[in-house]
């Protein structure tokens, strides 16, 4: 990630969340977070306070011991306002686990593409490459 200032940077329950001069839109996950319908809908509100366009592209980086419970993982795979997520990993059970919630959003048909990485560079590069 480049060096350029941040502007807003958002603090909630889940963890912290801001939009990069790159476009993209960074969400770090707090550890021993356990994400429920609530926190998801919370969420989505602020990345649409930082990128209302229904174009953002979101970088997500997993904290250690993160889980999501069903109903916030339909919801967000229902969701429109995004149309490329990234997700990082940093363990094997978070990968296997993003790999099933990657299934479900082919199910439940949604609105985005989610690929998920275990190097950040990899994730931005990728995030970068699908510029809407």
């Amino acid at each position: 990630m480049s060096q350029e200032p941040v502007t807003e940077v958002i603090h909630a329950g889940y963890g912290r969340i801001f939009r990069h001069p790159n476009g993209i839109i960074y969400i770090y996950l707090a550890d021993d977070v356990s994400l429920n319908i609530d926190d998801a809908r919370q969420l989505v509100t602020d990345v649409r306070k930082l990128d209302n366009s229904g174009q953002a592209r979101l970088l997500i980086i997993q904290g250690i011991r993160n889980d999501l419970n069903f109903e916030a993982q339909y919801y967000l795979g229902k969701v429109h306002g995004a149309t490329h997520l990234a997700l990082v990993v940093r363990s094997k059970l978070q990968a296997e686990v993003a790999q099933f919630f990657i299934s479900m959003l082919q199910l439940f048909h949604s609105p985005y593409e989610m690929r998920a990485f275990h190097l950040l560079q990899q994730a931005e590069e990728w995030l970068i490459s699908v510029n809407p």
